[in-house]
């Protein structure tokens, strides 16, 4: 419930006085490598032998999420006439899962390998899926850079977490203290995460329209609610459902929006500018209810 107050009256602080939360723009990526070192030093030996058993989940989900998302952003799209706001919203559902998906899987007592692997994956490929799916649903390509993605997946996902798990290795457990100073390690990456991308768009979100806002908010909670329901038809375990939801509607939208600045302009960016800062909310939503709902066992 904390961390959720925080992300709230942090969004306000963020959308008053942004020159000073954009202060702390530098220290993210770094910070964030920090976090995932913490977040790899969690995932316990037993874990890790459980994925190993079962490696090709990460390729269902990554299939799952780049079928969900797309199709129901292009539904969503349907509902409005401008032509660069519709493919906007159409690439915020082909981004990769958010970096954040990691920390917030962590909090949610979710499967971190499984987060971690499937947001690189996604991360990989989704040049591939952002050339297959806009000029299919959009009649619109988009150019992305991929060596940028992929190193920023790399050093600020893959090998930290990578290094964490190895010291876990070693150690075999960790103490209960330690568990506690790494989830709010893990509090204050999502924090600072959110106030920055509020910070960092802070006129647009101003300028944001009802109506998108509702679409933005039905765009998220139906890839939560998609991911579950395939999931459970699928047998998954609750860890790893929670974390297939986790990856399917955080989607990384700062991404998105930066290629829709770039390529279609201020009406093609609001919908990843606000789904950033949204999909965090929501997640965030669920914290209150980890000691009380079956949901979380």
């Amino acid at each position: 419930m904390v961390i959720f107050l925080c992300i709230i009256l942090g969004s306000m602080a963020a959308l008053l006085f942004p020159g000073s939360v954009l202060v702390l723009k530098s220290a993210l990526q770094p910070s964030f490598a920090v976090t995932m070192l913490f977040v790899g030093m969690l995932v316990p030996p037993e874990n890790v032998r459980a994925f190993l058993k079962q490696p090709t989940r990460p390729l269902f989900g990554l299939l799952a999420q780049y079928t969900i998302m797309p199709l129901t952003a292009y539904g969503i799209s349907l509902f409005f006439k401008d032509p660069m706001l519709r493919t906007g919203i159409i690439l915020v559902g082909c981004m990769p899962g958010a970096m954040a998906s990691n920390v917030m899987t962590v909090l949610l007592k979710g499967d971190v390998i499984l987060s971690v692997t499937m947001t690189t994956l996604a991360t990989l490929v989704c040049p591939l899926v952002i050339a297959f799916w806009l000029p299919l649903l959009a009649d619109t390509t988009v150019s992305v850079q991929i060596l940028p993605m992929i190193w920023n997946a790399v050093w600020m996902v893959v090998l930290p977490v990578g290094v964490g798990i190895a010291v876990r290795f070693r150690l075999k457990t960790v103490s209960l203290r330690f568990e506690r100073v790494a989830a709010i390690v893990a509090s204050v990456a999502i924090t600072l995460i959110i106030l920055v991308v509020v910070a960092a768009n802070r006129d647009r979100l101003l300028g944001l329209g009802a109506s998108l806002a509702v679409a933005m908010l039905g765009l998220n909670l139906a890839g939560y609610g998609l991911a579950f329901l395939v999931g459970t038809l699928f047998g998954w375990p609750a860890a790893q459902r929670r974390t297939l939801m986790i990856e399917v509607g955080m989607q990384n939208a700062g991404l998105g929006s930066v290629l829709a600045l770039s390529h279609l302009g201020e009406a093609g960016a609001v919908p990843s500018a606000f789904y950033t800062a949204l999909c965090v909310v929501t997640a965030s939503a669920a914290l209150p209810l980890q000691r009380k709902s079956r949901f979380f066992k």
